[in-house]
């Protein structure tokens, strides 16, 4: 599923937040990624959680140029030990770095609604530098064998019964399959396609592992109908972490800040509690993306390339339809004609997403926007898109009844 990408058009894109469609000014568009930290990926790791998630916050920091003293937001999950028993616990990360903060983040400190919370805060003048941290280790040799067990929560309707995320998921793409049952093969090839691009990555916990072939994703062992083994994305070990600071410090800071355009949450209800229903969430996202897109004035086909949350190889296409490339069932035809892989019109999952490359629990959604800074930056080695300059990150999606994304631009 690759091909030679369509000649761009010239955005004008300024990081004042006015793209070429001139759609005025960002609210967000003064912020910036300035650092990007990742641990090791592995199947597990000898160490601990809490400890992953200091590692890659070093990083980030370094990668920043900062110091710690410097870290006045925080939005990180607190793994323990020790520490609060209220949930998310952002405020013991202070205690351990030692320092003070102006602002924590508690409300979903991960990924995309993560970076628009500390976003609206550093743009509000609540703070200024922004650490987001967060991952899992340790955790997974008692999961040996089993579906881990944060797809399996202790909600209502889903551990008295047997459920978990990838059935809730299942539920939506068996209604789509049933309207349009010549996506299977499709979403066998954007599986089979992300994979093989994660194959490639050295840093990927399926490195060397490929490639594959739409017939081998269907011929890979049944997990839950309509998804096989090789639909589904990975559950390990690993952390990342992110530093926001306004733009103007991060030019100071270091020559290529990535600045935040845009971005949208849309939630529908608690997830994994009451059965996704088809025509209420086949939808989810879409007024995210147009809010989104409208920020900042450009629209989905100015993306360079899409980090969407591959959890499985249906939310794939189900994604390309609810940020407007094209109508609903057309997601299949779609990536035929233009190709997800990293020399495609539509590349995608450009590290290997979470299928091939990593997915760290509560951590995972954070890769997502790691990797769109390193192909911004132009740090994405062989798998590098050329001229990034304009790249989508998301999080969760039809199964989950919610789903954000976030857009995040070249300082041009």
């Amino acid at each position: 599923m690759s091909g030679g990408r369509p000649s761009r058009l010239s955005r004008g894109h300024r990081s004042d937040g006015r793209g070429r469609a001139g759609g005025g000014r960002s609210p967000l568009s003064n912020v910036a990624i300035v650092g990007v930290g990742m641990t090791e990926q592995a199947r597990q790791l000898d160490t601990t959680s809490m400890a992953a998630s200091l590692e890659a916050a070093k990083l980030a920091i370094a990668d920043a140029g900062i110091g710690k003293d410097e870290i006045d937001g925080i939005a990180a999950r607190w793994t323990g030990p020790g520490g609060t028993t209220f949930e998310p616990g952002s405020a013991d990360w202070a205690t351990l770095l030692g320092i003070h903060v102006d602002w924590i983040g508690d409300s979903y400190p991960q990924g995309v609604p993560a970076v628009l919370d500390a976003a609206a805060a550093i743009s509000a003048g609540i703070c200024e530098t922004v650490l987001i941290t967060g991952g899992q280790a340790g955790v997974m040799a008692a999961e040996a064998g089993k579906v881990a067990s944060y797809t399996r929560p202790a909600n209502e309707f889903v551990e008295p019964y047997g459920s978990f995320t990838a059935s809730q998921f299942a539920l939506v793409a068996q209604r789509y399959l049933h309207r349009f049952p010549e996506a299977r093969q499709a979403m066998a090839e954007v599986a089979a396609t992300i994979r093989t691009t994660g194959s490639r990555n050295p840093g990927a916990v399926m490195a060397g592992r490929g490639p594959f072939t739409a017939q081998d994703v269907l011929d890979a062992p049944m997990v839950v109908d309509p998804f096989t083994r090789l639909d589904l994305c990975l559950a390990n070990e690993g952390a990342a972490a992110l530093v926001l600071t306004t733009v103007e410090r991060a030019r100071a800071l270091r020559p290529d800040p990535v600045v935040v355009l845009g971005g949208g949450m849309e939630w529908m209800r608690q997830q994994y509690v009451d059965p996704p229903r088809y025509d209420e969430v086949r939808s989810i996202g879409a007024r995210a993306a147009k809010r989104a897109f409208g920020m900042c004035g450009l629209g989905p086909e100015d993306v360079d390339a899409f980090q969407f949350y591959d959890v499985n190889s249906y939310e794939v296409l189900r994604q390309f339809e609810v940020v407007g490339l094209c109508e609903e069932g057309e997601a299949g035809d779609l990536v035929r004609e233009r190709g997800i892989g990293t020399d495609g019109g539509l590349p995608t999952c450009t590290d290997g997403g979470i299928m091939s490359f990593s997915h760290i629990g509560w951590g995972a959604p954070t890769l997502k926007i790691i990797e769109g800074v390193k192909q911004i930056r132009g740090q994405a080695g062989d798998r590098q898109v050329a001229d990034a300059e304009v790249v989508l990150a998301a999080g969760a999606g039809a199964g989950a009844q919610y789903h954000n994304l976030l857009l995040l631009g070249a300082d041009r």
